[in-house]
C-alpha cells in the first residue's frame, strides 16, 4: 500500500470514530497541515490508483469525505467532492473491500452515501450499517453501528421531507423553504 495511504489510515482509524462527528479543537487546522496536499491530489484524480485495494482505497474515501468536510468547513467546498466520495465507496463496497476490513472502517465507505442527497443512498447506507451488526465485537463498535442506523434513519426523514438537506442550504446558496425555516429552528447543521 503506498505510504501516504498508511499514513491516512494510520492517523484517522486510530482516533475515536466521534471525533468524524465532533472534530476536536484543532482537528481541521492538523488536517489542513498535514494531508490538505493529499486532499487536492484525491480531488483531481491523481490518487485514483489507491482504490484498487481495501485499505488504500479507505484512506481515498477518508481524504474525499471526512477530510475535505473538516479542511473546507463553513464552505461550499466541504462538500465539492461528495459526487467523488460516493463513487469511489459504491465501487469499494461492490468489491467486498468493506467486508476486509474493521467494522469502524467499514462504516466509513458508508459515510458518502448517508451524506448525498439520494434516498437510494441513504437506505443502502442503513441496510450496510445494518449488516455490521453481526461484526461488532467491542462496545465501541456497537455503539458506532447503533448510532450510524439512527443517524441514516434522521437523514431519511430529512430527505423524505424535503428532498435535500435544508442544513446545507446556506452554505450552497439554496433558499430555505417555509418548512426549511421551522426544521432549522429546532435543529444544528451536521452535514
Amino acid at each position: 500500500m503506498d505510504p501516504d495511504a498508511k499514513r491516512v489510515v494510520a492517523f484517522w482509524f486510530n482516533r475515536p470514530p466521534m471525533e468524524w462527528i465532533i472534530a476536536p479543537e484543532g482537528l481541521d487546522a492538523q488536517l489542513k497541515s498535514e494531508f490538505g496536499d493529499l486532499v487536492l491530489k484525491a480531488r483531481r484524480n491523481e490518487l485514483d490508483d489507491w482504490a484498487t485495494e481495501p485499505e488504500a482505497s479507505l484512506a481515498l474515501v477518508a481524504l474525499l469525505d471526512q477530510f475535505s468536510r473538516n479542511i473546507f468547513r463553513g464552505s461550499p467546498d466541504a462538500f465539492s467532492a461528495d459526487a467523488k466520495a460516493w463513487e469511489t465507496a459504491t465501487k469499494a463496497i461492490a468489491r467486498d473491500f468493506d467486508k476486509q476490513v474493521t467494522v469502524i472502517q467499514a462504516s466509513a465507505f458508508y459515510m458518502p452515501l448517508m451524506h448525498q442527497e439520494s434516498l437510494i443512498s441513504l437506505i443502502a447506507a442503513r441496510c450496510l450499517f445494518e449488516t455490521l451488526k453481526p461484526r461488532c465485537v467491542s462496545d465501541e463498535e456497537h455503539k458506532w453501528v447503533d448510532m450510524g442506523i439512527a443517524a441514516s434513519k434522521r437523514h431519511l426523514q430529512q430527505l423524505e421531507r424535503f428532498g435535500r438537506y435544508p442544513t446545507r442550504n446556506a452554505l450552497l446558496g439554496r433558499k430555505n423553504t417555509e418548512a426549511e425555516e421551522e426544521f432549522l429552528k429546532e435543529h444544528v447543521p451536521s452535514l
